[in-house]
């Protein structure tokens, strides 16, 4: 998934075994660091310790079989800025990418909490127009406004406009956080999901 969103060259990925044998050559900060949980949360704690202290990431992803408050609560301490299944499709996956990188966070939602769709019914997004399925597709797959506007043939302040609609009815703060949550609802077609993340794995 993130050859796709950044040259295969960008990226490094290591088991945990040899991370205390990586070379002290490697060029830090890293811009992603990708972490992946066994299980075990008292050795999942401490790796994500060693790895954060050795490739100083700008930004932090956790994958996980089955949550655990503990590395849950550890990973919000340290800043990091998704928890995700390790279950997550490669389009749900590279959305949160790019929604990490755009500044945002994803973490699972807590038990009773409603989806994130404060302002729409479900019933509402399935009555999404032809156009703004369109649209929500394209921004999903990381199109610039211009661009949207250039492949379905309307002005740039026409896409903004649906944009909006979409980001209210999705209760979302910007194209980033769109993607993310139209992706985890299943409200895009699968796809070449967005392509404007960047990745560095361990």
């Amino acid at each position: 998934m993130l050859e796709r969103v950044r040259n295969a060259d960008d990226i490094l990925a290591i088991s945990p075994a040899h991370l205390l044998n990586m070379s002290s050559s490697i060029n830090r900060p890293v811009e992603l660091l990708v972490v992946g949980c066994s299980g075990a949360a008292e050795q999942d704690i401490g790796l994500l310790s060693q790895a954060m202290a050795f490739f100083m990431p700008r930004l932090v992803l956790v994958l996980y079989s089955s949550v655990d408050q503990s590395v849950m609560a550890a990973c919000a301490r340290a800043g990091v800025a998704g928890y995700l299944p390790k279950a997550s499709s490669p389009d749900a996956l590279a959305a949160a990418v790019s929604l990490v990188v755009a500044g945002g966070e994803c973490y699972p939602q807590p038990a009773g909490r409603p989806p994130s769709v404060a302002h729409a019914t479900v019933q509402e997004l399935r009555e999404l127009t032809q156009r703004q399925e369109e649209i929500l597709q394209l921004l999903v797959q990381g199109k610039t406004m211009r661009e949207i506007g250039q492949q379905v043939g309307i002005s740039v302040a026409t896409v903004k406009s649906h944009a909006r609609t979409l980001y209210w009815k999705l209760n979302a703060r910007n194209q980033a956080e769109a993607a993310y949550i139209a992706v985890q609802m299943g409200l895009v077609r699968g796809g070449n999901g967005p392509t404007q993340g960047k990745g560095e794995t361990s």
